[in-house]
């Protein structure tokens, strides 16, 4: 924005000074042209009354003639009847010389002199005849020698043109002060915008620039920890509120098991079945409420700048292929319920270690072997690791029935099942908190359809060198 300003800005003073400069000179050549007109005309008036007078004597005109034409280095041509007379280097059979001298024969004078013009060559002939009121008796022609105007012209000129450099160019530095007091401001507040809609932490935006710009920090400040403490309670109160219910859903659980004691044979099974389906709703609702809430949190201080670390299990390396396989061990015996088959194709026997939270990865995992479980029940996942120097990949794949392209960018959503009618369990929560927990660590889900069909999702994260031997990774 700074360079369109100041392109702007420097167009402008660029054709100021262009007129400006253009006005000056016009003016220095209008004025050593006048100045050289006053001169011209006094000594052409003067040759007049030499050649006009009645005992004028030739010899002493002539005399005078070579004189004024060694002095200014113009010449001179005088014609007294049918005589003629010239000093200087005027040729009398120069076109533009007769042509003059006709124009007297018809007592037509000419003592206008064109503006000097410092980069032409041209010649000016001014001239003035003389006589009685019957007829012409004679005529002063002048060439007039422009070159010393034309210096002083080209002297000003030049000297016009280096002040208007100079001053443009100090216009234009003011401006480009001016367009950065202006603008910086902006730059600032752009990036706390930015920055804001990153972290949804308030960070300090200086008040600096013109007082309008002021004031706009100063309100975008305000604004922006309002918005900062807004969002701090809501995910207070999202997580307090989850907490807080656990009391009334415990009890109310307990109470609907009293209830099937005491009842005995007579409670209707079906009644008890559709209740106790309901509190499991809930319950797990409000652990991923929970989760999805502490996923947020982490991913807040992540990208505010800020660490969580309390342990040393957030910062040690975790060993991707042995938690692979203890969460595969773990659903084997569930996901035989259901008839899937559970493949690990880790391509080779090595270990691979990346920067990450275990316990986070762990839930992570644990996720996405949910969600193949739940909307692949029957069809084989298969589950592959790979690495670069940088990037530890996780690739589960189901083969179910998969996701229209469209519905592939909604699958992060809170909230967002693939089964809008609710048949299928589940919160919609579970790939929000995985999408979460992954950029909170620094890495990346990648959710896309599997060639053939299925659901093929990604987790990306950043590779860790082994720890050294002895470290204890507890």
């Amino acid at each position: 924005m700074r360079r369109r300003v100041i392109l702007i800005l420097g167009s402008l003073l660029a054709l100021l000074v262009i007129i400006v400069s253009g006005v000056l000179m016009q003016n220095a050549s209008v004025d050593a042209t006048q100045q050289l007109r006053l001169t011209r005309a006094a000594s052409l008036n003067r040759f007049v009354q030499l050649a006009a007078s009645t005992d004028a004597d030739h010899g002493k005109l002539q005399q005078e003639m070579d004189t004024y034409s060694q002095l200014y280095n113009e010449g001179l041509l005088i014609r007294i009847d049918q005589q003629t007379f010239t000093s200087g280097n005027i040729d009398p059979r120069d076109p533009q010389v007769q042509q003059v001298v006709e124009n007297t024969e018809l007592n037509l004078g000419h003592t206008d002199i064109d503006t000097i013009n410092p980069l032409s060559n041209d010649k000016s002939l001014i001239a003035r005849p003389y006589g009685n009121s019957t007829q012409v008796l004679g005529a002063v022609i002048m060439q007039v020698n422009l070159d010393s105007a034309r210096e002083l012209v080209l002297q000003r000129w030049v000297l016009v043109v280096l002040v208007s450099l100079t001053a443009g160019s100090a216009l234009l530095l003011l401006a480009d002060r001016v367009t950065t007091w202006v603008l910086r401001p902006i730059h600032r507040l752009n990036e706390a915008t930015k920055a804001l809609a990153a972290t949804k932490t308030a960070a300090p935006l200086e008040a600096a620039g013109p007082p309008e710009l002021q004031e706009l920090a100063r309100s975008f400040s305000t604004m922006a920890q309002v918005m900062t403490a807004s969002l701090a309670q809501q995910r207070e109160l999202i997580a307090e509120t989850s907490h807080q219910l656990r009391n009334p859903v415990a009890a109310l659980r307990l109470r609907v098991d009293l209830l099937k004691m005491r009842l005995g044979d007579e409670a209707d099974p079906q009644g008890v079945r559709a209740v106790e389906k309901e509190l499991r709703r809930v319950e797990t609702l409000l652990d991923a409420v929970l989760r999805l809430a502490s996923a947020d949190h982490r991913l807040s201080e992540l990208t505010a700048g800020t660490t969580l670390a309390t342990g040393v299990a957030d910062s040690a390396p975790v060993p991707v292929r042995d938690l692979l396989i203890e969460e595969i061990e773990r659903r084997t015996e569930s996901a035989r319920n259901t008839g899937t088959e559970l493949l690990f194709n880790s391509g080779q026997e090595t270990e691979f270690w990346v920067s990450c939270n275990e316990f986070e990865l762990q839930q992570m995992i644990a996720e996405l072997y949910e969600n193949c479980l739940k909307y692949a029940p029957g069809a084989p996942v298969l589950t592959s690791l790979t690495a670069t120097e940088q990037i530890v990949e996780i690739i589960i794949r189901d083969h179910g029935p998969g996701l229209r392209t469209k519905d592939l960018a909604l699958v992060t959503e809170r909230f967002w099942r693939a089964d809008p009618t609710g048949a299928s369990p589940g919160t919609g929560l579970g790939m929000a908190i995985v999408e979460r927990l992954a950029q909170a660590n620094g890495g990346e889900l990648i959710v896309e359809a599997g060639v053939g069909g299925g659901l093929q999702m990604r987790l990306l994260l950043l590779r860790s060198a082994a720890p050294r031997q002895g470290v204890h990774l507890g």
